[in-house]
């Protein structure tokens, strides 16, 4: 059976952030207990992890059953995105596994710049391209704005059956023809820090959740998750506010089947 698991789904600050007293950020409702965003699938008896945030150690102590990712799909070279890269390392150092990290070539070069001690350890391998096949499963990456803070890549996953599903965690300012490749999915994971941000436009880097509902109505994809979610969201206020049933808010430790199916 193909899944799903939300390691993290804050946005860079994590929930709660340090030093602030809001609503959300001083309560203890796990649904509001958020880290930095990662994503780990399961397809064809392979796992495979999207990003490697600062919180992975936490996360995979907490979600992993013992199995080290094979591939490791990097959407963008940012701090809450990859600087669990390390800790990766040491995991697959000493347990004498191989994992691949994946990303654009632009993505991949930076990250070897960053961490040169990384691509020559044992344990992890370094490619970039913009389209990687493994069996009955194909994942390409698509450069989309992500505003203020420059570009990033969204992952979609095709997979034989005809099923598609994308990992977009950080846009704005999309141009469409970006958009062209995220049309007609089955299942949208979409970042989304805000449920209506209000800061001016040139300083914006991720859409809010009012505007990534129209997306997902102009997309006409069939599910919305979100996921990227800052102190901002409160999951059980703002669920009760979402109009359409198949958008949705992630939550760390949420877990999905794919094709979609909740699992709640």
């Amino acid at each position: 059976m193909n899944k799903l698991l939300f390691y993290g789904t804050s946005d860079a600050q994590g929930v709660p952030r340090l030093l602030c007293d809001c609503k959300v950020c001083i309560q203890k409702d796990p649904l509001n207990q958020r880290t930095r965003p990662s994503a780990q699938f399961t397809m064809n008896g392979n796992v495979f992890l999207i990003d490697v945030s600062p919180d992975f150690k936490h996360q995979f102590h907490l979600y992993n059953n013992k199995k080290i990712p094979s591939t490791v799909f990097i959407t963008h070279p940012h701090n809450d995105h990859v600087a669990g890269l390390g800790d990766l390392a040491d995991l697959c150092y000493w347990n004498n596994v191989d994992t691949e990290v994946v990303g654009a070539p632009e993505v991949i070069s930076e990250l070897t710049e960053r961490f040169p001690y990384l691509a020559k350890r044992k344990g992890l391998t370094f490619k970039g391209t913009l389209k990687w096949d493994s069996g009955e499963t194909t994942i390409t990456f698509h450069k989309v704005n992500h505003g203020f803070n420059g570009h990033s890549y969204g992952i979609v996953v095709h997979q034989k059956q005809g099923e598609r599903w994308a990992y977009v965690s950080d846009s704005f300012n999309v141009t469409k023809e970006q958009w062209q490749p995220f049309y007609h999915l089955d299942l949208l994971i979409f970042g989304t820090s805000f449920w209506k941000e209000y800061l001016q436009k040139e300083k914006r880097s991720v859409y809010d959740v009012t505007e990534a509902v129209e997306i997902k109505a102009k997309l006409q994809a069939k599910n919305m998750v979100f996921t990227h979610l800052s102190h901002d969201i409160d999951i059980p206020k703002h669920a009760e506010m979402l109009s359409d049933e198949n958008v949705s808010f992630a939550y760390d430790g949420h877990e999905i089947l794919l094709p979609y199916l909740c699992l709640d």
